[in-house]
């Protein structure tokens, strides 16, 4: 049964079926809250109706048909007339886009179902390898981005529920601490303010009673960042706990625009775009930042549509009540991530809200940036192997999705280490017949790609923040793909248990990157380059042209960090031969 002004998601009708299916007394609206479901008076009238799903499917739709409805359509025909004309009202372009994506799919899918090939083990193996990355990462994204909308701004009300700010610091520069606890204490509203030093610094004692903020220290640092958050929960009461990294600075108007969310009592928590006012810092900061265009703007806003946001480290609200009832934040690399996972899956929703209230710093530099990259993906992948099986029963299907889609993002760098060793091999030792095939690969391959990059580059063109730029994010492209050696290593990492130690992400301008880390890169540049010149040399090298293009293509993608690497140990080392300068010539006045 679909009631009047009800507005449900894709696994909320599974979990609610008893709520959709009991009769309904005439003249009367069921309303949903953790503890069931309840029948209040309500005037029925002529309205558009909002059916499960369906409002999803696009900005602001609605169904044509009243309940009851005069035509006698079953609820699936009801449904089916909805899908319909939502999809009718998606921009053309995007659904040009997604159906060139779908077509480009079943094209890349056709190589692997040729004659004979799946005989192989190995091929086999890898048909699976490359479904579970489809599934997950482009049919995944690609249905966010087609439930996705904007979430209508609702006018600001008064609560009456009291509000801690937690604000986390572990040993960053007393200028950023500094900017952090003025801005965080001048948030409009009633709110106490407390800075969770994990560095144990004085001088962050002494901010705090300059600007009348509480100080709070541990003994030790067990439990990192999560142990900080739950160490100071027995020592506050406020009904909201909201979560700042220390080099998030929020806008005064923050609590105004989200506190107001958690007047509906299902509310659990409520994340804010995370966006980053020092992108023309460097080129990395600047690449990093946009590596989030994506995820942030058209991705999140399908989650949000599917009541499944999740919680991203900084810029968070949650009900403490809610934290109580998991038992506090979860311990871990990803503490935000399993967080909401542990939330979600006690049956607590979410709410996203995109707007730009409290930028941070992307990091600057490739030392900052491998840093920060392998810590969150050993984070994602070890709850991708042991929380999410457990609590995925207890998830609906759009929570399944988003929390899917969000823990495999990783997966992008065992897949390209996959191709690059694909194309070397094929180029270094592979027969005529064998390097004929990989090329065919590559022909199947490169439209699914473009592709993809047309749908992502039209999701983020119609659900964005209008302070985002709408461009093909060429550079984060660039960084994510040179990355793939930390994401490999992550996954090997969590699949084989190997720890990994909490590191908080460099927040220095400038910072000493180990060329060990840019080993791989240059291995493989070094393999494709040979293998490009046997190839050429071969009889069958002018055969191979979409293989060496490729090949050029990924050696162009891996050159990049090393040069930019070799930039960076260039002006290093002429900075200090202008300061041993400056100190000679002041040694001879």
């Amino acid at each position: 049964m679909v009631v009047e002004g009800e507005w449900l998601s894709w696994g909320t009708a599974r979990k609610r079926a008893e709520f959709h299916t009991a009769p309904l007394r005439p003249g009367h609206r069921r309303e949903w809250t953790p503890e069931g479901s309840k029948d209040v008076l309500y005037p029925i009238s002529n309205k558009l109706l909002r059916g499960p799903l369906l409002e999803n499917l696009g900005k602001n739709l609605t169904l044509t048909h009243v309940w009851p409805n005069p035509a006698g359509l079953s609820d699936f025909q009801n449904i089916a007339c909805g899908v319909r004309e939502c999809v009718a009202k998606i921009p053309w372009r995007f659904v040009t886009a997604v159906a060139a994506g779908a077509v480009a799919l079943g094209y890349y899918l056709s190589w692997w179902f040729a004659a004979g090939r799946l005989a192989s083990p190995g091929l086999a193996l890898l048909l699976a390898v490359a479904l579970a990355f489809v599934a997950a990462q482009l049919l995944g994204h690609w249905l966010l981005y087609l439930v996705a909308r904007t979430r209508t701004t609702a006018p600001r009300q008064q609560h009456s529920l009291s509000v801690d700010i937690f604000v986390t610091a572990c040993g960053e520069p007393p200028a950023m601490v500094e900017r952090a606890l003025r801005a965080a204490v001048a948030l409009e509203g009633e709110h106490c303010t407390y800075l969770l030093d994990d560095g144990h610094n004085p001088a962050s004692a002494q901010l705090c009673e300059r600007f009348g903020a509480h100080y709070r220290t541990r003994g030790d640092n067990a439990g990192a960042k999560a142990g900080n958050l739950n160490a100071a929960l027995p020592c506050t009461g406020g009904d909201i706990v909201v979560t700042f990294d220390i080099d998030h600075v929020p806008q005064p108007d923050f609590l105004s625009h989200t506190v107001h969310h958690f007047a509906d009592p299902t509310v659990g928590f409520v994340q804010v775009m995370l966006t980053f006012s020092n992108q023309d810092e460097s080129w990395v900061a600047r690449a990093a930042a946009e590596t989030s265009l994506d995820f942030y703007n058209p991705t999140s806003f399908g989650m949000d549509a599917l009541r499944s946001a999740t919680l991203m480290g900084s810029n968070a609200l949650i009900r403490r009540t809610a934290l109580k009832g998991i038992g506090g934040y979860q311990l871990g690399l990803a503490e935000d991530l399993a967080t909401s996972l542990a939330l979600h899956a006690a049956g607590w929703r979410s709410v996203y809200v995109a707007q730009p209230l409290a930028p941070g710093l992307a990091p600057a530099n490739l030392a900052a940036w491998y840093t920060q990259q392998l810590k969150w993906a050993r984070g994602v992948f070890e709850i991708l192997l042991t929380a999410f099986p457990r609590a995925i029963a207890r998830l609906d299907w759009g929570e399944r999705l988003a929390y899917t889609v969000r823990m495999t993002k990783y997966w992008i760098g065992p897949a390209v280490f996959l191709h690059l060793a694909m194309s070397a091999g094929a180029l270094l030792f592979a027969s005529a017949p064998t390097r004929a095939a990989v090329q065919d690969y590559m022909v199947h391959l490169v439209p699914l790609m473009i592709g993809d990059l047309l749908i992502r580059r039209e999701a983020i063109r119609l659900w964005r923040h209008a302070s985002v730029p709408a461009v093909v994010p060429l550079r984060a492209i660039a960084l994510v793909y040179a990355t793939w050696p930390i994401y490999t290593l992550a996954w090997i990492m969590a699949l084989v248990r190997i720890p990994l130690g909490f590191r908080p992400t460099p927040k220095a301008p400038s910072g000493s990157l180990n060329p060990v880390w840019l080993l791989p890169q240059t291995i493989a540049c070094v393999a494709l380059l040979v293998g490009a010149v046997i190839t050429l040399t071969s009889t069958s090298g002018m055969s191979a042209h979409l293989l060496l293009g490729f090949a050029a293509f990924q050696m162009g993608l891996q050159l990049w960090p090393i040069g930019l690497w070799a930039s960076w140990q260039t002006s290093q080392g002429r900075q200090q031969a202008n300061e041993a300068s400056r100190r000679g010539q002041a040694a001879d006045v």
